[in-house]
Order: structure tokens, then C-alpha cells, then sequence
């Protein structure tokens, strides 16, 4: 592929694994650089290495090991209490006889 062709948006959306569709509304909302040239959108190599530079990963971010830690703390803590103040069977529904 050419360095200094611009690409089309078929093909920003093929590297950047996305649909067409996305790759328009990027370019719309102007967090995507591109040139319009009369119905067609021209998009250069350097903006697309720099917008994916830019783009978080998607789905929710990782917890970090303290989270984790601070999660079991409290799971540890609430069941001590629950087990102390013999609430456990408290938190179970009633079973239909």
C-alpha cells in the first residue's frame, strides 16, 4: 500500500476492524481527521495510525491488583459479620413446600 495515498473509508474500516458506518460518524463528528473531496471521504495513513494510537480498547478496563485485593477484603469482612451476626440463613428466600 501506498504511504502517501489517502485511503477510503472501506478501508479505514478494514484496518481498524469496524464498519463502514463507524468510520463515517468518526469522520463526522470530527474525532477521525479527514478530507472530504465532493461525495467521498479521503482519510491519510498518519491520522488513522494516530486516532488508533488514541483509541481505548473496548469493553471495560481491567482491575488493577489492589481493586481485586480491596474486592475480597470486603467480601471477607461482610461475611465474618453476616456468619457473627448469624444473618446468613436470614438472606435466603423461603423455599415453597
Amino acid at each position: 500500500m501506498n504511504p502517501s495515498r489517502p485511503l477510503s473509508v472501506a478501508e479505514a474500516a478494514s484496518i481498524l476492524k469496524a464498519s463502514s458506518a463507524y468510520v463515517r460518524r468518526l469522520l463526522l463528528t470530527q474525532r477521525l481527521f479527514g478530507v472530504k473531496v465532493g461525495p467521498v471521504w479521503a482519510i491519510y495513513r498518519e491520522d488513522l495510525d494516530s486516532f488508533q494510537r488514541m483509541r481505548r480498547p473496548p469493553g471495560r478496563p481491567r482491575r488493577t491488583a489492589a481493586q481485586v485485593d480491596a474486592v475480597k477484603a470486603t467480601r471477607t469482612r461482610i461475611t465474618t459479620e453476616r456468619t457473627g451476626a448469624k444473618t446468613d440463613t436470614a438472606r435466603l428466600k423461603p423455599r415453597r413446600s
